[in-house]
């Protein structure tokens, strides 16, 4: 048995495989506490997912992302849901980025980066966990953080939900969440229960009743960073 500790949950994953434990060292876990959630991946999901994936990908690999779809399932449960997009803190602010793909968040996240350096913590660059505290949300990191594998084992305050688009020129403007709720729904894991997806559907709301939301329009220029920081942080807010 092995435990980590992933948005504040003791998890156990039962693995078979190295990949996991070298993937998830940073989030071991070795107090004393009982499991929150119990993970197993069974050889009909290894099949199913080297059916999705190719025959390209180690079973290790497949395991760890069959893994973390089990986990994702259950977070509903336990006021959390998983989104993609990547996430970031700066100035006591939590802010993710959510994208269609080939958009640039990452891109856009870089460029964030290069600006303000250390004072801007990446939280997770793909696949946060958001979780609530007596209706609050707060980002996790995760080992699940995309190709680039940017991630710290913290949290952040989620303060602020930015949809990129693409722009020939930068904008950055405030907008309201029901203009953007379905992109939203489209970053999210949908568990099949029905129950825990109505339950998604009140963590959704959550979100927009908590959380700023933005529309950024963006090339790939650092000019881009500095519009969307200054709306987000006040200097140059601009109302829909």
């Amino acid at each position: 048995m092995a435990l980590y500790k992933i948005a504040d949950f003791i998890i156990d994953i039962q693995n078979r495989f190295g990949y996991i434990e070298k993937q998830c060292a940073e989030y071991k876990y070795d107090g004393d506490g009982a499991a929150d959630l119990t993970v197993k991946v069974t050889d009909a999901e290894l099949e199913a997912e080297r059916k999705i994936a190719g025959d390209g990908y180690s079973p290790g690999y497949l395991e760890s992302i069959c893994a973390y779809r089990q986990i994702a399932m259950k977070l509903p449960e336990n006021d959390a849901l998983l989104m993609h997009g990547a996430t970031f803190e700066l100035d006591g602010r939590g802010i993710i980025f959510i994208a269609r793909s080939g958009v640039g968040k990452s891109t856009h996240t870089f460029a964030w980066k290069r600006l303000y350096g250390d004072k801007m913590t990446v939280v997770n660059g793909d696949k946060p966990i958001i979780r609530f505290f007596d209706g609050v949300p707060y980002a996790y990191g995760t080992p699940w953080a995309g190709k680039e594998g940017l991630q710290t084992n913290t949290s952040a305050r989620l303060t602020d939900i930015c949809i990129l688009e693409r722009g020939v020129d930068n904008k950055t403007v405030k907008v309201e969440p029901a203009e953007y709720l379905d992109r939203i729904m489209q970053q999210i894991l949908h568990p099949a229960d029905p129950v825990a997806a109505l339950k998604t559907l009140e963590l959704v709301d959550g979100l927009a009743q908590k959380c700023n939301f933005w529309n950024i329009k963006c090339n790939i220029s650092d000019e881009a960073a500095i519009v969307s920081h200054d709306a987000i942080f006040g200097d140059q807010c601009e109302e829909s």
